[in-house]
Formats: structure tokens, C-alpha cells, sequence
């Protein structure tokens, strides 16, 4: 019996899911309201990530057989996640009406 009941449940959500998605308020019509939303997503962004690095010259310097070793700040391109926020436009009816399918009544 629970697992009849459990797959009423779930295909009455996956119904619901599916009417949501399909329906949806038109921003021409009577009583539809709109407003921005502001909303986060994930961005693989690119950036100049510093490394040392080592190289050699020639030099005096008898003891390391006339070599030195310098240093230097050099650049790579390294990759890393991070947050974008984005605007959409959302339909809502507007005070005082309510939803009925994809109307404001």
C-alpha cells in the first residue's frame, strides 16, 4: 500500500513540476506585474596567478662556477570558481490577484 501511495506522490509532483514549467504568466496581460530578480551562478573565471621563478646568469661569482642564481616574478594563467550574479525578469500578478494557471484573476 505505501508503495502505491508513494508513487501517487511522485508522479503527482512530477505532474505539478511539469504544469509549473509549462505554464507560465504572460508579461502583456491584464493584472501581470514584473520585477528584476537577482540570482547567483557558478563561473569558471580565468586569472594571473604569480609563481617564482628560478633562473640563471653568468657572473664573478668563482665559487658557483661563474653562476648566479636570480629570481623573478612571472604570470600563469590559472583557473578558479566563482559566483556571477545575474537579473531576470519575473511575472507575478500583481497585489490583490492571484494565480490561475498562466492567468491573474
Amino acid at each position: 500500500v505505501s508503495h502505491m501511495l508513494l508513487k501517487w506522490i511522485l508522479n503527482g509532483l512530477i505532474l505539478s513540476f511539469l504544469l509549473k514549467t509549462t505554464l507560465s504568466l504572460n508579461p502583456d496581460d491584464p493584472n501581470v506585474c514584473s520585477h528584476w530578480e537577482s540570482y547567483a551562478v557558478t563561473v569558471q573565471e580565468s586569472y594571473a596567478h604569480p609563481f617564482d621563478q628560478i633562473y640563471y646568469t653568468r657572473c664573478t661569482d668563482i665559487l658557483n662556477w661563474f653562476k648566479c642564481t636570480r629570481h623573478r616574478i612571472s604570470y600563469k594563467t590559472a583557473y578558479r570558481r566563482g559566483l556571477r550574479t545575474m537579473y531576470r525578469r519575473r511575472s507575478q500578478c500583481c497585489p490583490g490577484y492571484y494565480e490561475s494557471g498562466d492567468y491573474c484573476i
